[in-house]
This record gives C-alpha cells, sequence and structure tokens, in this order.
C-alpha cells in the first residue's frame, strides 16, 4: 500500500452505517411491494438481563426498526438451562417469519451453557451474526455465499467505503477469537491482503505491528497497542471497547478501545475511533445480513421453482402387477420432498419417514402468493385395463411435475377399507401412475378415518346415554348431573351458556334458574322415531345394516332399531371435505342435526355437549397428508371418498400446478 502523508483522519462508521441503513430501508420497500404482507424479521435471544447486553439490544432494535425489520427481543431468565435454550432456537429455527437469528453474548445463566453449541444450533440459513461453524468454514476457504460476521464484515466494510485500498497490503491483526479476529484474517486475505496474525504466544508483537499497512485490533486489553507500535501512514481499526476509571465522568468510567488512540493517531493516517468506529458498521452488517435472508426467502416464494428430486422409473414388460410396480419403488424421505417443493419443517408433522401431515399454516404464510391453477380430473368410466380417475389424476401430475417441470401435485382423497377390502380394491392409482408406499395409502394412513369413525360412533353413544338418562331420571337429578357443583361451585360450561342462548335464558347463575328452566335445559326430549345419525365402520359389513340396539338388561328396555353406514358415508366426513380451518371445523360439527325432538325441533350436537370432545378426536383430521408418486412427485390426501358425492359433485381429484409451495 502507497505511504501517504495524511495523519489523524478520523474513519468513523457512524455516516457509512446511516447511509448503509437507508440503502436497506429501500431494499426492505421493495421487498414489500414484490410481496404484499411481507416483512423481514430478526429474533435477538438473550439469556439474562446484562444492562451492557441490554444497551447493545436496545441499538439493533432501533436500527431494525428504521429498516422495516420487524425485531423481537426474546428474553430468557439466568435460571434457563441449555436444553430450554436449545428448544428455543429450534423453534425459530423452524419459524418462517424468522430470517435472522443472533444470540446476544455473554450468556447470562446460572447454569452451564456451551456457547459453542448455542451458536452451532443457530441455522447456517438464519445465521446473521456469522458465527456457525458452517459460515466461518465457508469464509475460511473463500466462498462468501453465507453470512459473513459482522464486526469484521465491518471493518472490511469500512475501508473499502472509505478508499483505502486492501489488494496488496500488509495486514497484521491482533487476537484470533472467532468472533472477530481469525475471520478478520479471513476476509482480508481474500480481499488480497498478505496477512499475518498476532495473539498472547506472539513474540515481539509491537514488531510486527510496525509493519503493517493495515492493523486490526481485537485483543480485548485497553489501549494495548501503542503510539511508537503503529507504522507512520497505516491505517489502524480498533475492534475493542473496554471501560477504565475516569474520575472526571459522571459515571466514573470511560469506554476506550484496543489502541492508544492519541498515541496512534500521530502515525496513522486513518484511526477509528471507539466509540464511533466499528461498532456502527457491526450493527449495519447485522441489518444487511438480515436483509439478504429476508430477499432470499422472498425470492423463493416470488419465483418459487421446485428442485424435486425424481425417483427413476424401471419399466419392464411386460408391465408387472400394480403392487410389484409398488414395492419395486423405494420412496424418497417424505422431509426430503417437503424440502424440495418448499415446506418448512415446523409445517411437517411426520408419521414415520413416508408420509406427514401439513400444518394448515402454511395457507397464512402464503396468503399473497400468486394463486395457481386448478385442474379438475371429474368421474370417469374406467377403460378395461383399470385406468378411472386416480390414476389419470397420477399420471397427468406426473408428466407435469416430472416430464415438463411444472410445479405441481396431485390432490387425492384417503381410500376407505371398505372398497379396499371388497371387488373394487385401493384407490392408488395403477401401472406406473401410482401413490407410494401404496399399502400405507390404502390402509389406516394417518388414521383419519379411523378419527372420523370414532367421533362419529361417540356422538351416536352420547345421543343414546343421554335418551337412557332422560328417561331414568327427574328434572333436577339430570341438571346435577349436568352441571355439578365442584369444590362447592358449580359454573355453565361455554357449550353450555350456548345452549342456553338457544333456549332464550339469559341467566348465567346456575343456582338462578326455575325448575321449568332446570327441565328445559336438561331434557332434549329425543324422538327415538326420528333419530337420523348413524353409527359407521369402515367396513362392508351386510349384517349391520340393520340392528337392534339396547338389549341388554342394563338398558331397562330402552331399545331401538338403527342401522350402521360405511365410515366415509358420515356426515363427519362430509364436514371435514368442507372445513377452511379448525374455527370453521368447530362450528360445522358443533351445527350437526343428530335427531328431532318430540315436538318437531332439531336437536344439535351441541345440544349433546360433545363439539369439544369431537374436535379433540379430529383436530389432524383438517391437514392434509403429504405423499408420493412412483416418480417422486407430490401428493396430498385428505378427506375421503362419499364425502364428495355429499357436497353435490362427481369430482374425486385435482391437481394444482402452483406457486403455493
Amino acid at each position: 500500500m502507497a505511504a501517504t502523508d495524511v495523519r489523524g483522519q478520523v474513519l468513523s462508521g457512524t455516516q457509512i452505517a446511516k447511509e448503509m441503513r437507508e440503502q436497506l430501508a429501500i431494499d426492505v420497500e421493495k421487498m414489500k411491494k414484490l410481496l404484499p404482507g411481507f416483512r423481514p424479521g430478526l429474533a435477538i435471544v438473550q439469556v439474562g438481563g446484562r444492562e451492557d447486553s441490554n444497551v447493545y439490544i436496545r441499538m439493533k432494535i432501533k436500527a431494525a426498526s428504521e429498516i422495516g425489520i420487524e425485531a423481537q427481543h426474546v428474553q430468557l431468565p439466568n435460571t434457563t438451562t441449555e436444553t430450554e435454550l436449545l428448544s428455543k432456537l429450534k423453534k425459530l429455527n423452524e419459524d418462517p417469519n424468522v430470517h435472522g437469528i443472533i444470540v446476544q453474548m455473554p450468556l447470562d445463566s446460572v447454569n452451564k451453557i456451551d456457547s459453542h453449541l448455542i451458536t452451532d444450533t443457530v441455522s447456517p440459513d438464519k445465521d446473521v451474526d456469522g458465527l456457525n461453524t458452517i459460515n466461518e468454514g465457508r469464509v475460511a476457504v473463500g466462498d462468501m455465499g453465507g453470512f459473513l460476521p459482522c464486526t469484521p464484515n465491518g471493518c472490511i466494510e469500512l475501508a473499502k467505503r472509505s478508499g483505502i485500498p486492501l489488494s496488496g497490503a500488509e495486514a497484521v491483526v491482533l487476537g484470533r477469537s472467532k468472533i472477530v479476529g481469525t475471520p478478520a484474517s479471513e476476509l482480508l486475505k481474500w480481499n488480497h491482503a498478505t496477512v499475518t496474525v498476532c495473539h498472547s504466544r506472539t513474540k515481539d508483537i509491537a514488531a510486527k505491528c510496525r509493519k503493517a499497512d493495515i492493523l486490526v485490533v481485537a485483543i480485548g486489553q485497553p489501549e494495548f497497542v501503542k503510539g511508537d507500535w503503529v507504522k507512520p501512514g497505516a491505517v489502524v481499526i480498533d475492534c475493542g471497547i473496554n471501560a477504565i476509571p475516569d474520575a472526571t465522568k459522571k459515571s466514573g468510567q470511560r469506554l476506550v478501545g484496543d489502541v492508544a488512540y492519541a498515541e496512534a493517531a500521530k502515525n496513522a493516517s486513518y484511526i477509528t475511533p471507539v466509540p464511533g468506529g466499528v461498532g456502527p458498521m457491526t450493527v449495519a452488517m447485522l441489518m444487511k445480513n438480515t436483509v439478504l435472508s429476508a430477499e432470499r426467502a422472498c425470492k423463493k416464494l416470488v419465483e418459487n421453482k421446485w428442485n424435486v428430486r425424481l425417483l427413476d422409473l424401471k419399466l419392464q414388460r411386460p408391465v408387472p402387477s400394480d403392487i410389484a410396480i409398488a414395492r419395486s419403488q423405494e420412496p424418497k424421505d417424505i422431509s426430503q420432498l417437503a424440502e424440495e417443493i418448499g415446506i418448512y419443517k415446523s409445517e411437517l408433522s411426520q408419521y414415520g419417514n413416508k408420509k406427514a401431515k401439513v400444518s394448515l399454516s402454511i395457507i397464512d404464510r402464503l396468503k399473497n402468493v400468486k394463486p395457481g391453477k386448478y385442474i379438475v380430473v371429474a368421474g370417469i368410466t374406467p377403460t378395461p385395463l383399470g385406468e378411472g380417475k386416480s390414476t389419470t389424476s397420477l399420471g397427468l401430475t406426473q408428466a407435469l411435475c416430472a416430464h415438463k417441470h411444472k410445479n405441481t401435485f396431485v390432490c387425492l382423497r384417503q381410500p376407505s377399507q371398505g372398497p379396499t377390502f371388497g371387488i373394487k380394491g385401493g384407490a392408488a392409482g395403477g401401472g406406473y401412475s401410482q401413490v407410494i408406499p401404496m399399502d400405507d395409502f390404502n390402509l389406516h394412513l394417518t388414521g383419519d378415518i379411523h378419527a372420523v369413525s370414532a367421533a362419529n360412533n361417540l356422538l351416536a353413544a352420547q345421543m343414546d346415554a343421554r335418551i337412557f338418562h332422560e328417561a331414568t331420571q327427574t328434572d333436577e337429578a339430570l341438571y346435577n348431573r349436568l352441571v355439578p357443583k365442584i369444590k362447592g361451585v358449580r359454573k355453565f360450561s361455554n357449550i353450555q351458556i350456548r345452549r342456553l342462548e338457544r333456549l332464550g335464558i339469559t341467566k348465567r347463575d346456575p343456582d338462578s334458574l326455575t325448575p321449568e328452566e332446570f327441565g328445559k335445559f336438561s331434557r332434549l326430549n329425543i324422538d327415538t322415531n326420528q333419530i337420523v345419525w348413524k353409527r359407521v365402520i369402515d367396513l362392508n359389513d351386510r349384517y349391520l345394516r340393520q340392528v337392534t340396539i339396547g338389549q341388554s338388561p342394563t338398558e331397562k328396555g330402552i331399545s331401538r332399531e338403527t342401522s350402521f353406514a360405511i365410515s366415509v358415508a358420515s356426515e363427519i366426513m362430509a364436514i371435514l371435505a368442507l372445513a377452511k380451518d379448525i374455527s370453521d371445523f368447530k362450528e360445522r360439527l358443533a351445527n350437526m342435526v343428530v335427531a328431532f325432538d318430540k315436538a318437531g325441533k332439531p336437536v344439535l350436537a351441541d345440544d349433546l355437549g360433545v363439539t369439544g370432545a369431537l374436535m379433540v378426536l379430529l383436530k389432524d383430521t383438517v391437514e392434509p397428508t403429504l405423499m408420493q408418486t412412483l416418480e417422486g412427485t407430490p401428493v396430498l390426501v385428505h378427506a375421503g371418498p362419499f364425502a364428495n358425492i355429499a357436497h353435490g359433485c362427481l369430482i374425486n381429484n385435482s391437481l394444482v400446478s402452483s406457486y403455493l409451495f
């Protein structure tokens, strides 16, 4: 580096950092216009409440706010354990609204926590501090595609924007910490400086410093570098910040760097002040990394070209049986497929490694993404070889996704065990257009049909139990069972309040009801000749088409004729296929008509008090199941057959060629 007669020029990061924040704010606005509702997210994790850490955190939150980054301060108590901190970081890693994570050091906990383990737990894709070993390793080998550590990168940016040439310069770095010294030396090296790293074991540090055109100091000792250590005309970048006693200050102390500033400024051409030098640049680089991470996430959502790794079809002549073909193909791990089509880990609940539930939260995350095209495969007469709706749908999606490279997934309903074990057989498709694993798809899957069966039969059992108790007890006894005293106090539940509202009773104190209101509230007076709710089973069992129930002596002669239906013909299955979300599902369940009373008025599932219990059984069914075709393209499975017929349409299958995931 050429010598210069300039001395003592202040190398301030304050103005440069301000310019960087202004540009980052413009970049954030561009993202918001490109994807309305999108906002970069930064999580700052702090253990304990050290005041020096609080100062830094407030500074970062203020800078984030100015740029348009949504920063959240995740403050954990000083009793936090390593396991608890790792769990919190895992949740933040999986949160699609968080694009950057920093863990404020030092960790102020009464428990032992491995800080290296913590920084390595932060996902490399969200490690905006640049401290994960993977990101550090990238820097070491000259790969700048990850996140660069903020303070060292701030030093480089400060030098570049100040017109200081790095290429060919003799650089000396004091300190070899993983946070500043080591990555600073690597960045200088990849900017073509010749670098010497000094540390506590280095002999004659002063002599080595005097050779430096660029001197970067991160030694952690106040005013360690003296003025005569600085080569005339050298650039001095001081990364240290230390508090030393000063009786002239109100606080009793002042901040200094690792360099004796007043002495060094006489020899240095450019020198960073403390504070106001590297500090503002560190924060600016942190914000830059966060915006960069958000831009990557935004680009993925907008452009969203899947990178589906296909499975090769092993075509044979003559064509083997469907089951032989299905079993000859080893499916991909479902988490791999989910990653390929842009589903986050936090949106996936795995059932083994070949199938998984997809959370409905994905709908909210993608609400501003351009919708895809919906292709319907309507009811058709199968060919002599068996190609029907499923085979056609699967063949079409494989053609579009695997061969035309369009983002496409097929939507199928889950097969019922009735047809599967009957003459019709399964519904996984046929030939080389199938869902795999075929056995899982046709049998049980994730248990949704079983859950519908259990919920349906719970409602039937509750109704018959209610009929029995109303026939054998007084109004008061019924009321006391329905609204019991717990520790001497009784109150109405939310579902009971809804019944009171339907009855037009405005009282909310259970003890204030009149005897007439006791009876009105407690008795549904179901007409056993007007019961429309049947029990169900997911099998073809002809002997359950008409049965008599209540034959046991314990039922005291209260018997009636009823019948079983197949599970997929349950009204609950029809509702499941219609429900938009959990709240909509619950409301529809509550309003199901199960019977009529003796006055001809409808009796609802909510009147029986089982809506909450039904939701407990059915809460997972509302989520679709992710599987794959023989070629490894995505399949979404939801609800069951007959539900489509209940809605008055003949559409069983559909494809979505989409930007959704």
